[in-house]
């Protein structure tokens, strides 16, 4: 057996030598650091590019300017009152009643069901499960890192 390995490590040498893989190794890599030296020309990038809001952002947003601004302007009335301020506070009232609402008013259509895992139920997920996800996972890396020894 072990003779047929070095016949076939002979031919292999053989072979190689015939065809001078070397210089077109060489050449190949010239080339290729050559490519990469020529300047890469990066597509342009908008120089602003609008936020993409949900409609539940967007109500939350109007919410919270409505309200400073109806509270800036009472405040700038010496604390009174008047019909520009009612009017704002009621925009900024309805737009955190529609907020409230949201999961039953702006539902998807759409079937919510994959076609693949028909049997898997989404998660829904509310604005404080990220942080109590990070919270989770503090936990258990500083757990983790009791275990192993400060590592």
């Amino acid at each position: 057996m072990p003779n047929r390995y070095e016949r076939e490590i002979e031919e292999i040498l053989r072979n190689l030598e015939s065809t001078d893989p070397k210089a077109s190794l060489g050449q190949k890599f010239g080339e290729r650091l050559r490519r990469k030296q020529e300047p890469r020309v990066k597509p342009r990038r908008q120089s602003f590019s609008a936020p993409r809001f949900k409609t539940t952002d967007w109500l939350i947003i109007i919410a919270v300017i409505t309200a400073l601004i109806a509270g800036g302007y009472a405040y700038a009335n010496n604390g009174d009152a008047t019909v520009v301020t009612g009017i704002l506070a009621i925009v900024s009232a309805i737009c955190l009643l529609l907020l409230i609402l949201s999961p039953f008013l702006f539902r998807s259509r759409q079937s919510t069901q994959s076609t693949r895992y028909g049997n898997v139920t989404p998660i829904r997920r509310n604005p404080l499960s990220s942080i109590a996800t990070r919270w989770n996972l503090f936990l258990l890396r500083m757990r983790y890192r009791r275990k192993n020894g400060g590592r």
